[in-house]
């Protein structure tokens, strides 16, 4: 199965449109949803099979605490300096063959990440 990503608003356009010209299947909540709220972009994203990249904390809470079904979150956990850092980032994780995110909720650090079976 090809993954397929849903970028929340905190993550630059210009991060998306530059990912997704190379290849990768991510679409912005903010060109098509702009605010929604976490539970419904999470409603959104668990009915189109989407993982969740964010650097929204809240979306841990939902999974975790009150229980919200996903399909899996990757959650970004570094200072979001530039648009290249967080594009590069974001870049090298989609682009290893052996990471799938799916029905996971992902902690990504600069040099490191923690990854968390969905319940």
């Amino acid at each position: 199965m090809k993954i397929k990503y849903l970028a929340d608003e905190n993550i630059p356009l210009v991060v998306i449109k530059e990912l997704s010209e190379k290849g990768f299947p991510i679409e912005s909540i903010a060109s098509s949803k702009r605010g929604m709220n976490d539970k419904d972009i999470m409603k959104f994203a668990f009915v189109n099979e989407l993982v969740i990249i964010s650097f929204d904390k809240d979306f841990g809470q939902l999974i975790f605490k009150e229980k919200v079904k996903s399909k899996g979150i990757i959650l970004l956990r570094f200072p979001p300096t530039s648009p290249d850092k967080i594009k590069s980032i974001i870049k090298r994780i989609l682009e290893d063959k052996e990471f799938n995110p799916f029905e996971k909720f992902v902690v990504i650090h600069e040099k490191h990440m923690r990854i968390v079976e969905l319940p």
